[in-house]
């Protein structure tokens, strides 16, 4: 492992963590807002009122990073990019479809309640269990000739692909309800605490099934999480991660549940990595099979690296801005203003 790393054109490294950086970002903080429509449908519409105001602020921000990673890919590793999305097509198209969904029905709540809430659950699923399934197919592998893509509309569908899509759209829910905990009050933060406990521990069960059947699908995926001076540092950390989170839970804190379970989902995307490294289309494309020419690495590097603080500010900034519980009281009174400003 870490004479691949060694041995490695600088410049395709640099691409390749930054990508990776730029999906872990994604992923923990639209992960967190998508857990919120997951658990939407068990709450009454007062309280979904309370969880869409929450998200106001941060959603769009969130998502800006899913368009950054995708041009970054697209930049920096096109003929990854290409087979990528060729073989992903459909889950990728209802993925986008239903974000879009998702988006106008959080804005828009206060048209139409029944409507757009419907529309919030239902895009937050598709969106969570779309990209379950893509990353199950491209980590159980895609087919292809090393330029182009040869299999079949729907070889991304698999009994593997399938567990992936179940297991992160229950991570999600925990990312979702820890956020209900630290943004929310009352009887909602009382009710994501006790959800956050129970699906705790169905992520960490999940997670180590999902471990266990990667190992079968490639060698060299076993050997790499075998390799224990570098998966046994990232397996304690998700269990102290796993640990804090059902004692911050218990302790009834506030921030702190949130913060062990974005660790613990950092864990697993670093064992991710380490599965499949130094592949970017596992189990045959190498990153630097895939890798634009150095010219163009260096100009979306300076890209990225410009982008990525602004858009960090932009989060921070938001993050900032609205921090502090979302009160039952102030979600029934945004409802009665917006009601009496439609008359």
């Amino acid at each position: 492992m870490l004479e691949a790393i060694l041995s490695m054109p600088p410049l395709t490294l640099l691409s390749a963590i930054a990508l990776a950086f730029g999906v872990l970002v994604y992923v923990v903080l639209d992960g967190t807002d998508l857990g919120i429509g997951l658990l939407a449908p068990f709450q009454p519409p007062q309280a979904r009122q309370q969880m869409n105001i929450s998200l106001l602020p941060v959603w769009d921000g969130n998502e800006t990073w899913l368009v950054l990673t995708a041009g970054a890919m697209l930049a920096l590793f096109p003929v990854a990019f290409s087979i990528l999305y060729s073989a992903l097509y459909l889950p990728v198209y209802i993925m986008l479809l239903a974000l879009i969904v998702r988006g106008m029905a959080i804005e828009f709540r206060h048209q139409h309640p029944a409507l757009f809430d419907a529309l919030f659950i239902g895009g937050s699923w598709m969106v969570s269990l779309s990209q379950g399934a893509t990353m199950g197919a491209w980590i159980e592998g895609i087919a292809h000739n090393g330029e182009q893509f040869t299999g079949g509309p729907l070889g991304w569908l698999s009994p593997f692909s399938l567990y992936c899509a179940v297991s992160l759209t229950v991570g999600y829910a925990l990312l979702g309800a820890c956020w209900l905990v630290w943004r929310c009050e009352g009887d909602l933060a009382v009710w994501g605490r006790r959800q956050a406990l129970r699906l705790a521990l169905i992520t960490a069960a999940l997670l180590a099934g999902l471990v266990i059947w990667t190992m079968q699908l490639h060698e060299n995926y076993r050997l790499h999480l075998l390799a224990w001076r570098y998966s046994g540092p990232l397996a304690l950390i998700a269990l102290l991660a796993l640990a804090g989170l059902i004692v911050t839970l218990r302790r009834k804190s506030q921030f702190l549940p949130l913060a062990m379970a974005l660790t613990l989902f950092c864990a697993a995307f670093g064992g991710m990595l380490l599965a499949v490294f130094p592949f970017i289309l596992p189990p045959g494309l190498l990153l630097t099979q895939a890798a634009a020419p150095p010219a163009t690495q260096k100009l979306m590097l300076i890209a990225f690296g410009t982008f990525v603080p602004i858009t960090l500010l932009y989060n921070s900034w938001g993050f900032w801005i609205f921090r502090g519980k979302i009160h039952a009281a102030s979600a029934s009174l945004s409802t009665g203003k917006q009601v009496d400003d439609r008359r």
